[in-house]
């Protein structure tokens, strides 16, 4: 087993809008030594995205510089299908809510399978996030933690490193290879801290040790949860009676806050169902302040159990007004409804309110990953052999797919990576698929007068540095010599 440790700097923050534009990777043993120096490459964007200029601030990569030395997308698929070989464990920080979904949609537009890298021949993933989290909660004293003015605690990476010596060597910050390094050397001094806090959370990668944690306790004793979504004000812990899952072949379990009075949850759900609230988003709050949150197994949530918490960890969450006598009070009036009729009238209530509505197809499909079915054992055995054609074999391809997606992904692949094996009338089709892409005509997150909007507001900063408005003025002048729209 080994471990890769990778990190993207991105044209913007939506995985299926925008690109990679750097890619940073490190290989380590699973003791987090590494195998190799950390290292980096520069991707080039399709001629149907444009950068963001509040991502280039940051990441401080010019537009100019990854378009002129950059790799396609489709090379970068082949040097992540290269670096995910077998047996390997990709690894990052917050990758599950970030890089991670790039590399989905990096994999879905370049014609192999989205989900693979993530599971086949012995792979898994890691997110080093809610480790950090974690440890801050059980083990404060592995590290040194950054505040800010208001005293609370910042776990963003590039302030984590400096605070603790971790970058020692390395680039500047942002820069996808020295990030990386930074990552790996975070996740080794965590585990010599406390090796078996460590394993332990590794072990939460797999859904069904998960799935165990919470069949043994979950109904019984209740699970404490560590995550970011508890916030600040709760110590980043709340503590969960976890009695189902919202269907037999779903990965949500239903979870009640302990900290809400179940009679009150019980009332308030039947209000919620019977007012049949349209805005599934404002259902969603309403659910989330009565207490009720989902689980997922497989996106490694951090389960432990109440009862083995130490006096110091009880006193730092007392603090933070966690009550364990009310919570377990509430506990068992949930038993009580759990041997009673109301218990399925309470299953059939989560369920009503968490119902999924029905997935709409994108009029784009860059955008129609997860609004889709996932793939055929036909459509899986022919993109296992595309990929490994050449441009003009590309062109010839005549059989069909199952999946009403790829004909048109094959098609927009061949455009942003071998524009040389068009033929006039696909070319034109090209342009035309670019001008209703940049002119937002499906998608908004596409138009590129967004571009200007993002220039203009952050034309109006106070913050800015002189090296970023020089970085800006370069970005302004790439921009006006971009092909028309």
């Amino acid at each position: 087993m080994q471990i890769l440790w990778y990190d993207y700097e991105t044209s913007g923050r939506d995985a299926a809008a925008d690109r990679p534009i750097q890619l940073g990777w490190q290989v380590t043993d699973p003791g987090m030594e590494p195998v190799a120096d950390a290292d980096s490459l520069l991707v080039r964007l399709p001629d149907d995205v444009l950068p963001s200029p509040g991502a280039m601030l940051v990441h401080q990569i010019l537009p100019e510089i990854h378009q002129r030395e950059g790799i396609s997308e489709a090379e970068l698929a082949n040097h992540l299908e290269q670096l995910i070989a077998p047996r390997t464990l990709v690894a990052g920080y917050n990758s599950r809510g970030f890089d991670d979904k790039f590399t989905q949609h990096i994999f879905y537009r370049c014609l192999r399978d989205p989900y693979a890298w993530q599971y086949a021949d012995g792979r898994g993933r890691f997110d080093l996030y809610p480790v950090v989290l974690t440890y801050f909660v059980l083990e404060p004293d592995a590290i040194r933690w950054p505040e800010d003015h208001d005293g609370r605690p910042r776990f963003k990476l590039d302030r984590i490193g400096p605070l603790n010596q971790l970058d020692q060597g390395l680039k500047r910050a942002h820069d996808a290879s020295a990030d990386v390094a930074v990552t790996a050397r975070l996740a080794k001094q965590l585990a010599l801290h406390d090796p078996d806090l460590f394993a332990s959370c590794l072990k939460r990668i797999d859904k069904h040790f998960v799935t165990d944690q919470i069949r043994a306790d979950g109904r019984s004793e209740g699970l404490l949860e560590i995550t970011p979504f508890a916030g600040w004000d709760q110590g980043f812990v709340r503590d969960l009676w976890i009695p189902f899952r919202l269907s037999e072949r779903s990965n949500d379990y239903v979870a009640f806050d302990l900290n809400h009075d179940p009679q009150e949850v019980m009332t308030g759900l039947i209000q919620l169902v019977e007012s049949n609230i349209s805005d599934r988003t404002e259902l969603r709050k309403q659910v989330r302040e009565l207490g009720l949150q989902t689980v997922r197994i497989n996106a490694q949530p951090m389960l432990f159990r109440r009862g083995t918490l130490d006096s110091g960890v009880k006193a730092r969450l007392g603090a933070f007004g966690r009550d364990e006598v009310r919570q377990n009070q509430h506990l068992d009036v949930w038993h009580h409804i759990q041997e009673s009729h109301a218990f399925k009238q309470l299953y059939q209530l989560a369920v009503q309110v968490f119902a999924e509505p029905e997935q709409v197809t994108s009029a784009d499909v860059d955008f129609a990953l997860y609004t889709g079915s996932f793939l055929s054992t036909h459509d899986k055995d022919l993109l296992a052999s595309l990929p490994l054609m050449d441009p003009e074999a590309l062109g010839q391809w005549t059989q069909s797919f199952d999946d009403p997606r790829y004909g048109e992904l094959l098609f927009r692949y061949r455009a942003r990576n071998f524009p040389q094996s068009l033929t006039q009338g696909e070319w034109k089709q090209w342009q035309k698929v670019r001008r209703e892409k940049l002119m937002g005509i499906h998608h908004t997150k596409t138009q590129a007068s967004r571009i200007q909007d993002e220039l203009l507001e952050i034309s109006q900063r106070t913050d800015l540095e002189p090296h970023q408005i020089e970085q800006l003025q370069q970005f302004v002048n790439w921009l006006d010599n971009q092909p028309p729209v």
